[in-house]
């Protein structure tokens, strides 16, 4: 029957009489029309729009077969359910604001963290006044494996919200519709397809909704009269569920099916969602707004943008922003108000990093332009307002502060070899009662031309030039990417003590043999933990410097391009001093393979690899349709029948010769790999990257799951 037929037969008293098999749902068909949805619907107008939507709720026996099939795809269903939480962010008389930070939870990949957002939720008086919202908590548990209490909220929401729409109009028939058709496919399979735990779920909804209050079971129409009945009618229908289920033996067989399907899909879907390299969905609000706080701070302190405003910003504001393939804004539109003058508009880069505990890292902000345009004055053809408006103004590169390069012999047998130290600590440095602690660093140096570590990121370099002459400076100085830092100070200035930290390895050039150095990253498991200096990462500097030095940090020098001057301004044309006793290229090691996309280029070079073509993609998809030529599908106006979809071509490569994969293909590193026949199988970690074997016709990796 049809889920707006089930609805009307609610409001007309008729659940238990033609509609017995209200709580046995499974998807037939699902034809969504969405026009008008985003507004309140008014009684005269709901059939009009339940009519629009569409949805049906066929339960014939024929349903379950199809439901394979026919199971909505889970990036669809997650996008459905936050189109609806948005419509229910809009409060109505019976329903307040919804606590964001819990549904955000109900979203983790973390399974303690979905039940701990879940008893919040139902120990929330607001949930009891807004049901629909049980249908949110149903689908972060059954995502994260816990069936019996997915199945459990799922039928309380059903009981609940199917009293509310008898009392509230409005856009909540449809709300339901919708979450009937998005979270139903993935959990009535788990009631119906066992009958026993149907019956002690719906024993645990029973009981649960006579011990909890219920605002709508306890308005004064409800007591008596046609709503009194509907009540009824609709308690009937749920107390029949376990019963009709172990009735009919063939929907139970039918159910399992559809299980085995939607277990699929929920793997497939948390692979992609909560895998490496992935910011946990519970930390995406905390994390959009941390990167948004990030980008007023550069528009208010960008000197760029303070010349814009004539020399003082009165305010800054984000007002929209484009979200990348990490969940997390990648270009911010800051609108900036001058203490005098017109407002304009500073577009800010996102560059943030997913931290192998799957929660945001580093964010590197930068300046893209100013722009006097805002969001609907912009011609809808632009891609980049940057490039595409002609007035937009680009801020120049950043002077290097006058730094001198510093003129090294590379000394291959000069390695640093720091031992490691056990505490967080210099256990005999002795500092005089006067002296500085300066904190430098970057997100990343420049680029070089050589790997520093097996990260499979670049190695970067930031050359530092110290000047110090009044009294004694301790370096605090910090970089999430590999880097290398590369000392040279001024001659009267002294190095009491260096530390280092980083997220990958921290090498340090050009100290004078003996000053006490402490390196602490994340790789190298360092006593101090890993810390890097950035003007939105400041939080742990002062404690770190207190622990390590006994004082706060005095100044923190933010590194531009590779170079960066600590402490008072240096002349024009002064000399600066560095050790050769351990250079910069010492670090390299050229025994080691080379990582990363540098190493597939170092392949391509070598003629191990090639770059794939339009060619390659093809002929894998050919090979898989000769491969399966009994493939049963009907063919497409204008396309024939569907073939076999190709890999990607983007970072793809054909292997030619026997080849090892080259370390850190994850994330943003991961390429594509075709294999022809005759070709060994290459040796080492692909990584996140995916790889279609024409020896065995088998696609393993992220891609294949995707397509």
């Amino acid at each position: 029957m049809l889920i707006e037929e089930f609805l009307h037969e609610v409001e007309d008293g008729m659940v238990g009489k033609s509609g017995p098999h209200a709580f046995l749902s499974a998807p037939n068909r699902v034809q969504a029309g969405f026009a008008g949805f985003h507004r309140p619907v008014s009684a005269p107008g709901r059939r009009s729009a339940q009519t629009a939507i569409r949805i049906r709720m066929n339960v014939t026996k024929s349903s379950l077969a199809d439901a394979p099939r026919q199971l909505p795809a889970l990036r669809v269903l997650a996008a459905i359910l936050a189109f609806c939480l948005t419509a229910l962010s809009f409060p109505s008389a019976a329903a307040p604001p919804r606590d964001a930070s819990v549904a955000a939870r109900l979203g983790s990949c973390d399974a303690a963290v979905v039940r701990k957002a879940v008893d919040e939720m139902l120990g929330d008086p607001g949930t009891l006044q807004e049901p629909l919202m049980l249908f949110h908590a149903a689908s972060g548990e059954r995502m994260a494996g816990h069936n019996e209490q997915a199945a459990f909220l799922y039928l309380a929401a059903r009981l609940r919200t199917s009293r509310q729409i008898l009392f509230e109009k409005g856009d909540r028939p449809q709300l339901l519709s919708i979450m009937l058709t998005t979270t139903g496919p993935l959990v009535m399979p788990v009631l119906e397809a066992d009958p026993e735990l149907a019956r002690r779920v719906v024993k645990r909804v029973v009981d649960w909704d006579r011990a909890t209050p219920d605002p709508f079971r306890e308005r004064e129409a409800a007591k008596s009269g046609e709503i009194a009945e509907k009540f009824a009618a609709i308690d009937a229908g749920l107390a029949r569920l376990p019963d009709q289920l172990r009735d009919d033996p063939a929907r139970i067989a039918q159910a399992r099916i559809a299980l085995e399907a939607a277990e699929r899909q929920i793997k497939s879907a948390y692979a992609q969602r909560c895998g490496p390299g992935t910011l946990d969905p519970a930390d995406a609000e905390a994390a959009t707004e941390r990167i948004k706080g990030a980008a007023e701070s550069l528009a208010r302190t960008h000197p760029f943008v303070v010349a814009e405003a004539g020399g003082e910003v009165k305010s800054v504001s984000v007002g929209t922003y484009r979200m990348g393939p990490g969940r997390l804004p990648t270009r911010l539109t800051v609108s900036v108000s001058p203490a005098r003058g017109k407002a304009f508009y500073a577009e800010v880069d996102a560059e943030s990093t997913i931290t192998p505990e799957r929660t945001l890292g580093a964010v590197k902000m930068s300046l893209a332009c100013v722009t006097d345009l805002w969001i609907g004055q912009r011609d809808a053809s632009w891609k980049n307002v940057c490039a595409d408006d002609p007035k937009a103004r680009k801020p120049p590169a950043q002077a290097t502060g006058g730094l001198k390069p510093f003129d090294f012999a590379a000394d291959e047998k000069s390695r640093q070899n720091v031992a490691q130290k056990t505490v967080c600590g210099f256990a005999e440095l002795k500092l005089p009662d006067q002296f500085s602690v300066f904190a430098a660093g970057a997100y990343s140096g420049r680029k070089i031309a050589f790997q520093i570590d097996q990260s499979g990121h670049e190695g970067t370099q930031i050359d530092v030039a110290v000047n110090s002459p009044g009294k004694p400076v301790v370096l605090m100085l910090g970089a999430y990417e590999p880097t290398i830092w590369n000392i040279g100070w001024s001659q009267q200035t002294r190095i009491a003590a260096v530390l280092v930290g980083g997220y990958h390895r921290q090498a340090v050039a050009g100290l004078e043999p003996g000053t006490p150095l402490l390196n602490s990253s994340y790789d190298n498991k360092g006593p101090c933990g890993y810390f890097y200096v950035t003007p939105d990462n400041l939080a742990p500097l002062n404690p770190l410097s207190k622990r390590v030095f006994g004082r706060a940090v005095d100044m923190v020098f933010p590194a531009t391009n590779g170079k960066v001057v600590v402490g008072e301004p240096l002349a024009a044309g002064a000399a600066l001093v560095t050790s050769g006793a351990i250079t910069p290229e010492s670090f390299h090691d050229r025994t080691a393979p080379i990582a990363g996309p540098a190493g597939l280029a170092d392949a391509v070079r070598k003629g191990l690899l090639r770059k794939a073509t339009a060619a390659d993609a093809e002929a894998w998809s050919e090979a898989v349709m000769q491969n399966n030529p009994q493939r049963d599908l009907p063919p497409v106006a204008g396309k024939g029948v569907p073939r076999p979809p190709k890999p990607g071509l983007f970072n793809a490569y054909v292997v030619l010769e026997p080849f090892t994969y080259p370390s850190g293909l994850y994330g943003g590193n991961s390429a594509t790999f075709l294999i022809p026949r005759g070709v060994p199988k290459p040796a080492g970690n692909p990584g996140h990257s995916s790889v279609y074997d024409f020896n065995t016709l088998n696609c393993q990796g992220v891609q294949c799951s995707a397509r």
